[in-house]
Order: C-alpha cells, then structure tokens, then sequence
C-alpha cells in the first residue's frame, strides 16, 4: 500500500515538473509579467488620493509663554495625484517645516494660526500638480498665558577629582551666575537657587569648560538650559615663606609683640603663580578676641588665606608667646 502511495506521489511530481518546464508555461509566464507591467503602468496614470505627513518645528517661541496644551507635533495633509507621483511623495524625505514665532500669532488669549496659513507655510512641500482635499489639524488655536519672570542664582552641583599633581588654582565660575526663571507667582516664591545636574569630573589637567545642564524643576522654565562650568587648574609645587606674625581685632591703644615675630610657612601653589608670590598672600594672625577671652601667655596661630592657588599651608611654630603692650 506504501509503495502505490509512493508511485503516484512521484507520478504527480513529475507531471507538476513537466508543466513548469513545458514552453506552454514558459509563454504563460511571459504574458503574467507584461499583464502585470501593463496594469502598474496603468495605475500609476490614474489619479488617487492619499495622505503626506509634514512634520512641524517652533523656534523663536517667548519664554514666558506658558500653552494649555501642547503644539501639534505634525500635519497630515489629504492629496490627489497621479499615481507615478505617490512614489515620489514616498521617496522624500520627511524634514519638518519650521513656524517661526512671529507676536500677530497671538490674539484673544490664543495662539492662532489658520489653516491657509498652515498650508501657505508647507506649500513648498507640494508638486503643482498636487489637489490639497483636507488638512488636519484644520487650523492651530490653543490658549495660552504669561508667566512671571524672576532672576536666580546658579550653583554647581559637582566635584572635581583631579590627578595628584594638580590643583584647582581658581574659583569655579558659572556663566552665565543667575538665570531668568518663568513660572506662575507661586512656584516662583519657592525657589531662591538653581543647581546643575549633578556631575564629576575626572583626570582634569587643563583649564576647565564643561557645559553642563541645569537641573529641570517642574512648572517652570529657564531662560537658557545649560551653563558653563570653568575653573584654571595647574600643576603644583611646595613653597616655603617666611611670614610676619600679624594682632587682628585689637583695640586703638593696645600693641603687640610676638616671640618669635615671624613664622616658617610651607604650602602648595600652582606653578604659574609660584614666581607671583608675596607675603600679604598669606596673613598668619593673632586674634585679640582669643587673647582676651584666655588671658593665656601664648597664642594659638591662625591663617587666613583667600588665594585659590595656595592650598595645604603649614607653619612652624603654630604658636608663639605674646607680649600685650599699651600706647
């Protein structure tokens, strides 16, 4: 029974093979394909409709201007045309037409713009030939309102970690220092400082410039989304100085005299400014205050520093016995 099964199986293959292979099959091909031919030809004379997708972009938009709904993000356009010009339709890149923000837009609370003026700005978009039937959205008209304004500081909101040999040899700048911030009164009453997204900067050696984002606070925008972060580092090097001791915060006729007068002072500084060194850099004090307060015979020292280049100072004596005298 397998083997009559079999047979016929290959009877029937054979038949299927000779059909394929016959010239009768050969001529059946040939007249499919040109029928074909002849019928695409044919649709792409005839006109049809279909529908073109212009994307849309906004620049130039006022911060302060706050819209109840979001701005359509595209336009879909129902056409007729030949169909040999859907193909070029299709084949086109899509690039988006820019509206640019021009204040007539606004009237009565609304943005407004009509649909001519939709289709006058992707008109360059469409062949001559092509029949515009509808467009969607008909026509732009979404409220809008006006924000307060309210200027606020910015701070870093980072670290840097620097190689072994380099120091930070300036304050870290921020530009711009303070931005334009749009929000309803509320919402702005609550802020008082603006922070960067929070980074960390790795192996720097050379001058600093990193632009950096600001931090997004809900209900609110900024007048630019990103700052500049700079700062000077340099290579360092040890210093040594011989400084004065020096009485803050004593009365008109109290004078001082300190054993000894002047102290050894050893610090790390940046190498450009190791050679612009002077001894009022650095001020090693007596405070009168702490004299005072302990009557003691010897003064803890204290340093005061407002250089950035200079870090790690260390002196020698830290102490030293003091003599009050009055004028």
């Amino acid at each position: 029974m397998a083997d009559d099964y079999s047979r016929k199986l290959i009877r029937i293959l054979l038949k299927v093979r000779s059909f394929f292979t016959s010239k009768n099959m050969l001529t059946f091909s040939v007249f499919l394909l040109l029928s074909a031919a002849f019928w695409f030809i044919n649709a792409l004379n005839k006109e049809r409709e279909f529908f073109i997708t212009v994307p849309l972009e906004y620049t130039g938009f006022p911060k302060n201007i706050l819209f109840q709904e979001e701005l359509p993000s595209e336009l879909s356009i129902k056409v007729r045309e030949l169909g040999m010009r859907y193909w070029t339709y299709a084949r086109k890149k899509s690039t988006p037409v820019c509206i640019s923000f021009q204040p007539g837009y606004l009237r009565d609370g609304n943005f407004n713009l009509s649909g001519l003026q939709l289709l006058t700005m992707v008109s360059n978009r469409l062949m001559p030939s092509t029949d515009v039937l509808t467009i969607y959205p008909e026509m732009i008209q979404i409220a809008y309102q006006k924000m307060h304004v309210k200027k606020i500081p910015v701070y870093a909101n980072g670290k840097l970690e620097l190689e072994g040999q380099y120091m930070l040899c300036s304050d870290i700048q921020i530009t711009p220092d303070s931005v334009e911030v749009y929000g309803v009164p509320a919402t702005l009453d609550t802020i008082t400082e603006l922070f960067t997204e929070s980074f960390v900067i790795k192996n720097h050696q050379d001058t600093l410039n990193e632009v950096i984002s600001l931090k997004p606070i809900p209900d609110v925008r900024f007048s630019v989304d990103q700052v500049v972060v700079s700062a000077l580092i340099d290579m360092f090097t040890e210093k040594t100085a011989t400084l004065p001791v020096r009485l803050i915060n004593n009365p008109d006729h109290i004078s001082l005299i300190s054993f000894p007068t002047t102290v050894k002072a050893v610090f790390n500084i940046g190498i450009k400014y190791f050679n612009e060194f002077y001894p009022d850099d650095i001020q090693v004090v007596m405070d009168y205050n702490d004299l005072y307060q302990t009557n003691n015979k010897r003064s803890k020292l204290k340093i005061i520093n407002s250089k950035p280049y200079i870090s790690n100072i260390r002196i020698q004596p830290e102490d030293v016995e003091i003599l009050l005298v009055e004028k």
